[in-house]
C-alpha cells in the first residue's frame, strides 16, 4: 500500500477556486489544503473548512507574488504589492531582498492563519514554490524556529524527478531544491520524501493520462500537489481551464480507478514527522 498526501493548492484565492476544493473534500478525493491567507475572500472561505479540519492536512501557502503583503516592515520597504514572479526570482537570484523583512512577512501570514484558524498550519509550503528561493528559505527557516518548531509542523521540498526536457521543473529545482533540503535536514524539520504535480498546467494537457503517471512515480509517503477549481469567467486566474480540468478528473470514477491500480491510499502528512 502506497501512502501519499494528495494537496490542493491555492485554497482561498477566488471563490471558484475553495468552492472547487470543498467539493472535493466532501467526496474525500483529497488529504490536504493550502491556504492562500493574503487573499480579501481568506476570513470567510477559513470558515467554510471547519467541517473538514480533523479529516485533513490544513496548511498555509506562503505568497510573495499575488495580492498584498501583510507585514509593515514589507509594506515600508517594497511597497503595497508582492513581488512578480520574474522580479522574486532576479532579486533572490541576485541577494537583493532583506531576510529580516520576508521573515516578517512570513510570520505576518502564519499569524494571519492561526488568527482565523485558531491553530497552526499543519504544514507550509509556497505560493509558485517561492519558499524553497534564495534568502526567501533562510527567512521561512527562521520564522519556523520562532513559530511552529513546537508542533513539529511539516515543510513542503519540491523535489520531483526530473527528465532532460523537464524544463519547469529544472528551474524550480535550480531555485533552490538542494540548498532548501540540507537546511531542512541541518535544522531538523520533517518534510515529505518523495513529490508530484508539476506539469505546464495548459489546458491542453490531458489530465487524466497525466495523473496516474504522478502515481506510478510518487513514492510511498509521498506528496502531490494539484490545483482544482470550478470554471471561472475572470481573465485574473491564467490557469482556470487547467483547474476546472483538474477538477473534472478528481471527481471521476477514473482518478479512483487510477488509485486502485497503484495501490494508493490517501494520507495526512502524519507519517512525514
Amino acid at each position: 500500500m502506497k501512502r501519499i498526501v494528495l494537496c490542493a493548492d491555492d485554497y482561498g484565492q477566488a471563490p471558484t477556486v475553495s468552492q472547487g476544493i470543498i467539493d472535493l473534500l466532501e467526496l474525500g478525493r483529497l488529504s490536504a489544503v493550502s491556504c492562500m491567507v493574503n487573499s480579501p475572500f481568506w476570513p470567510v472561505h477559513a470558515t467554510w473548512l471547519l467541517p473538514f479540519q480533523h479529516a485533513i492536512d490544513i496548511g498555509l501557502h506562503l505568497n510573495l507574488t499575488e495580492g498584498k503583503p501583510l507585514s509593515k516592515p514589507f509594506i515600508e520597504a517594497y511597497g503595497e504589492s508582492l513581488f512578480s514572479l520574474s522580479a522574486l526570482m532576479y532579486r533572490g537570484l541576485v541577494r537583493q531582498l532583506n531576510k529580516d523583512i520576508l521573515e516578517a512577512e512570513c510570520l505576518a501570514q502564519i499569524d494571519q492563519f492561526v488568527e482565523m484558524r485558531g491553530c497552526l498550519p499543519a504544514f507550509v509550503d509556497g505560493h509558485q514554490h517561492i519558499h524553497q528561493f534564495p534568502v526567501i528559505r533562510e527567512a521561512l527557516i527562521s520564522a519556523y524556529n520562532k513559530r511552529l518548531r513546537a508542533e513539529r509542523v511539516y515543510l513542503r521540498l519540491v523535489n520531483e524527478k526530473i527528465k532532460w526536457i523537464d524544463v519547469k521543473k529544472r528551474i524550480i529545482q535550480g531555485m533552490g531544491t538542494k540548498r532548501f533540503q540540507s537546511l531542512l535536514n541541518k535544522n531538523d524539520i520533517p518534510y515529505n520524501q518523495s513529490f508530484a504535480g508539476i506539469y505546464s498546467l495548459s489546458p491542453r494537457v490531458h489530465y487524466a493520462t497525466l495523473f496516474p503517471r504522478f502515481l506510478n512515480e510518487i513514492k510511498d509517503q509521498g506528496l502531490i500537489m494539484c490545483h482544482p477549481g470550478l470554471p471561472t469567467s475572470s481573465a485574473l486566474d491564467l490557469i482556470s481551464e487547467a483547474r476546472y480540468n483538474e477538477y473534472q478528473y478528481f471527481i471521476s470514477s477514473q482518478f479512483l480507478e487510477a488509485c486502485r491500480k497503484e495501490n494508493v491510499v490517501l494520507s495526512r502528512g502524519t507519517f512525514i514527522a
